[in-house]
């Protein structure tokens, strides 16, 4: 037997739930893994359900391996091994393994997937073919579309055509049968498919997992859904465990809704709330309450402290990004310093990878060590930036034709990939241009103010030549007429331009702008490839999930950045508000990773523009629903100015107060958020 005594009261309700469907709300820091390894032992050990019986599922490798190692450590009883756990993947791969004949060999490895893509982009002549960029985010186009269940034709890709799209898409379908291969979407639609359509694989599917355990179920997506829901029927013994408050990642088709919708589709649904965080100070907690609360599209709950209070909870506004990286590193320097605390015990939380490469910069030169968990790629990586780091290269290097090669029609200068490769080995790439290529007058002046313009570029500091570049080389226009070519929005990439502008701000030469690109990508890839590497964490929002830190500093806290400003760029209602709420989900999952202290960064100014404060913390210091509802006609208030009154009237917001000099109607958010008003 196993002890269950120490869990409370609510983890108590969710392990001891055996039989039919059960929803298990874990708010963050609750205990939600002890919960579903507590009940595997208790089902095994306690009330003697068969092992093989038990499906596992998690999201990752790396959590479902957690999952059994938590899971043995509460019992040496040998029948804990025969639990099956593992991921959707994992699982699915299974059954087409048994039913279908796959082997591994039938997977296609993500390697030769890119490259399969690659290849098929360059064939359609899409332009930047070889950004990594580009065909990551292809591949996660092609893939929410499956896992969607959706016609690739109702999609709008945000970099390419719906045309494009379309045939990157068949081509990539007709590229993996050549090779008698399938992708790990296929891994699931392919099970869907053959549970929907082949009964006698079903019930056997059934008839081996009796008892379905999945964690983080907030992640899932359309396909996943679909086909657990086969699996469980008609006993339902299904038992989920997530936070639609964490919901936060859509552009993979995971939703809140399936978790919000479940009791309609699996019905007499237990739902056991697990309301208690373990992890962060009372101070931390209230604020992340406050915050989620003005969603919509949420269970009604109020997340409570078990570790007491004592968090610090601190707001600041920098001049800009260079302040903003500067402050926290000193801050942490100093704390470091003074309390002898270990720089693994911070985390800087940002909502895109843009943002990190301040902090890269002033962390390299302040000598501090940090640790970028997310891709390697710098912003200096991206097809954009290269293109402008090519024109910087050739002021420095003229004879460097593979730069040349690069930008010639960049913007657009009409010289065709023919005479393009009748040149690109010769010495002197502008003159053998002009000499050797059979060029139209009017291109050869084109070619000749280029040259002079490169040559004027050279002479500046780099901030200027980037500026330069942009302008009067009409590099921004290039981007502008890329964009509307492929009806995509223009300004992630003139994002990228800017914080690359931004970035070349410290530097007197290019040549010296350069060689700390150089650095910043080694220091960058020694730092991923460096395991042992202690250090502060730097992190997106996405990727913070799952983590948690003594300090956080959440930077960027602005409007445009978090919510991200294509979040409400968008002119369906209902879609804006599903997106606001997902990035609210993100700011709340960024601050609930804090334990002790949190500082949220809003700076004044943005590429040297003025900008709001995010909607969020001003969500996070206006009051509460409980605080609004609790003014009431008939309600004796001080105000600040106009002294003691009644309140006599209550419309929404709107609230008349009696003063002894008149009635005067007020805004009761705006006044009790600025403590202007209070009850006596």
């Amino acid at each position: 037997m196993i002890s269950i005594d120490k869990l409370n009261e609510n983890q108590l309700k969710a392990v001891n739930h055996l039989d039919g469907p059960c929803m298990v709300l874990a708010g963050p820091g609750s205990g939600k893994t002890r919960v579903i390894t507590y009940r595997i032992a208790n089902m095994v050990v306690n009330k003697n359900i068969k092992p093989t019986s038990i499906l596992a599922i998690s999201f990752t490798k790396a959590s479902s391996i957690e999952m059994k190692n938590r899971a043995l450590s509460l019992s040496n009883d040998f029948r804990m091994n025969k639990v099956t756990y593992g991921t959707f993947h994992s699982v699915f791969f299974r059954i087409l393994r048994y039913f279908e004949n796959y082997n591994i060999e039938s997977i296609l490895d993500e390697k030769t997937k890119r490259i399969g893509l690659k290849n098929i982009l360059k064939g359609l002549n899409i332009e930047n073919a070889d950004d990594d960029e580009t065909i990551g985010q292809v591949i996660n186009e092609i893939s929410y579309v499956k896992n969607e269940l959706m016609d690739k034709r109702d999609f709008k890709s945000e970099v390419l055509t719906n045309d494009e799209f379309i045939k990157v898409y068949n081509f990539y379908e007709e590229y993996k049968q050549q090779m008698n291969k399938i992708d790990f979407d296929d891994m699931l639609i392919k099970t869907y498919e053959l549970l929907k359509n082949n009964k006698a694989a079903l019930d056997r599917v059934r008839s081996v997992y009796r008892y379905i355990l999945v964690d983080e179920f907030q992640d899932i997506n359309k396909v996943q859904f679909e086909a657990l829901k086969l699996i469980a029927n008609p006993s339902n013994n299904i038992f989920v465990v997530g936070d639609e408050d964490q919901s936060i990642y859509g552009f993979r088709g995971s939703r809140p809704d399936f978790l919000l919708e479940f009791e309609e589709y699996f019905s007499n649904t237990k739902k056991v709330l697990l309301d208690i965080n373990y992890r962060s100070k009372g101070e931390i907690i209230n604020i992340a309450n406050r915050l989620i609360e003005k969603n919509t599209n949420r269970y009604e709950k109020v997340i409570k402290c078990g570790q007491g209070n004592g968090a610090k909870v601190n707001y600041i506004s920098p001049e800009d990004s260079e302040e903003e990286a500067v402050y926290i590193a000193k801050d942490i320097k100093n704390k470091v310093q003074e309390d002898y605390t270990e720089y693994t015990d911070f985390a800087v939380i940002y909502r895109t990878n843009i943002q990190s490469r301040a902090l890269v910069d002033v962390f390299m030169d302040m000598r501090i060590p940090f640790v970028v968990k997310d891709s390697i790629v710098t912003i200096y990586d991206h097809w954009a930036a290269q293109d402008i780091l090519a024109y910087l290269r050739i002021g420095v290097n003229p004879n460097s034709n593979k730069d040349w090669i690069r930008i010639i029609n960049k913007p657009f200068r009409y010289i065709s990939k023919d005479n393009l490769n009748l040149i690109k080995d010769e010495p002197d790439f502008i003159n053998s241009l002009i000499n050797k290529c059979d060029l139209h007058p009017k291109q050869v002046k084109t070619i000749n103010d280029l040259d002079i313009d490169i040559s004027y570029v050279k002479g500046l500091n780099p901030k200027n030549a980037i500026s330069y570049i942009r302008t009067t080389l009409d590099y921004d226009r290039y981007i502008l007429d890329y964009c509307a070519n492929r009806k995509i929005k223009t300004n992630g990439l003139i994002e990228i331009l800017n914080e690359l502008e931004s970035s070349a701000t410290n530097f007197k030469t290019i040549q010296e702008y350069l060689e700390h690109i150089e650095r910043v990508k080694s220091e960058i890839v020694d730092n991923k490839n460096n395991k042992e590497t202690d250090g502060v964490i730097f992190t997106t929002m996405h990727s913070a999930k799952g983590l948690e830190f003594k300090n956080v500093y959440i930077i960027g806290a602005n409007e445009g950045t978090i919510p991200h400003e294509k979040s409400y760029e968008i002119d369906d209602e209902e879609k804006k508000n599903d997106q606001i709420e997902e990035e609210r989900r993100l700011m709340y999952v960024a601050i609930t990773r804090a334990e002790e202290n949190i500082c949220i960064s809003s700076p004044i100014n943005k590429y040297g523009k003025r900008v709001s404060k995010s909607r969020f913390v001003e969500d996070i210091k206006a009051p509460t629903k409980k605080e609004m509802d609790s003014i009431t006609i008939g309600d004796r208030i001080y105000h600040k100015k106009f002294k003691e009154g009644t309140i006599v009237e209550k419309n929404g917001d709107s609230i008349k107060i009696r003063f002894k000099d008149g009635d005067r109607v007020l805004n009761s958010k705006v006044c009790l958020t600025k403590r202007i008003i209070w009850k006596i």
